[in-house]
């Protein structure tokens, strides 16, 4: 993000007094470097309970291609002052920030670049999987019921052979309607978008997955 204003020598705690932009430029900058301690002590307090710097450092080496992808979007990143920020980036996807302390925190789910913990970051990770043509993601997102018989390859081919066009127009629908209102209700929950569709979600364990939308 534009020109890295803070020193992350200071790897342990957030550039005090600053705001979130200037958390962002040092995250992204320790993302772009490889600096995934540093990178680590940017994000939310939660996370970093749950996720250790190693564990975390492992996590973004699997996803190189996602750590890029990641970094254009926090390149264009546009100027906030709220106290709680969230900051809209490129792609028409937004960054949350934490005042955790007097620091800004990154939250941690935007390491999880294809989150299930919640119903709305079920459909989030469907759509960039989609677009992304990562199969392997998306098939983590089908309930195990539906999953007899399906493969990778045969997702491929659904996907991208004839019925491409149509799988593009859900997915683009998808896309725009991110923010539809979701109502849960247990380990079910259902999303109302676009002309008249649903989108059925259901919660297995700690993650939510996706039935076959509309």
């Amino acid at each position: 993000m534009r020109v890295l204003l803070v020193v992350l020598a200071l790897a342990a705690c957030g550039p005090r007094g600053s705001g979130p932009e200037d958390t962002l430029r040092a995250f992204a900058e320790a993302l772009r470097a490889g600096r995934y301690e540093d990178a680590h002590a940017y994000l939310d307090e939660g996370y970093r309970r749950r996720v250790s710097a190693d564990e975390l450092a492992r996590h973004l080496r699997a996803h190189p291609e996602e750590v890029r992808r990641l970094v254009g979007l926090l390149s264009n990143a546009v100027e906030t002052e709220e106290i709680t920020a969230t900051v809209p980036v490129a792609g028409g996807e937004a960054l949350t920030l934490q005042r955790d302390d007097g620091d800004w925190r990154v939250e941690g789910r935007a390491i999880d670049f294809y989150d299930q913990s919640t119903p709305r970051g079920a459909v989030r990770a469907f759509v960039r999987a989609m677009e992304r043509r990562r199969y392997d993601v998306v098939m983590r997102l089908v309930p195990e019921a539906d999953r007899e018989g399906m493969t990778e390859e045969r997702m491929r081919e659904a996907f991208e052979g004839e019925g491409r066009e149509e799988v593009e127009r859900l997915v683009a629908t998808l896309r725009e309607n991110l923010d539809a209102p979701i109502e849960v209700v247990g380990d079910r929950a259902t999303m109302a978008y676009g002309e008249g569709a649903t989108l059925q979600l259901v919660r297995e364990g700690e993650l939510w997955k996706i039935e076959d939308p509309d």
